[in-house]
């Protein structure tokens, strides 16, 4: 494993997954994501830093992909932080 906190990174839990670029992008698609695939494989290889938001996405596309095979979810996910609250 890669990175801070107890699960992989998005790159290496892909490349446990096997997924194709074409099933990652699918998945990423049906949790409501809209980037195109060659920035879905940016963020995932390290190649371009994500949002929390966009990071969150593409691990639970992959960790979905685990879940179905009645597996763990290995993926690590970011924190998102929280917005501040208006003072008054």
């Amino acid at each position: 494993m890669s990175g801070p906190g107890a699960g992989f990174s998005l790159s290496d839990g892909w490349d446990l997954s096997g997924l194709t670029l074409a099933e990652l992008w699918l998945r990423y698609l049906a949790l409501g994501g809209t980037a195109s695939p060659a920035r879905v494989a940016a963020y995932a290889r390290g190649l371009l830093s994500p949002d929390s938001h966009q990071h969150n996405m593409i691990a639970q596309a992959i960790n979905e992909y685990f879940i179905d095979r009645g597996e763990d979810h290995p993926v690590s996910y970011q924190d998102i932080p929280f917005l501040p609250r208006p003072a008054g």
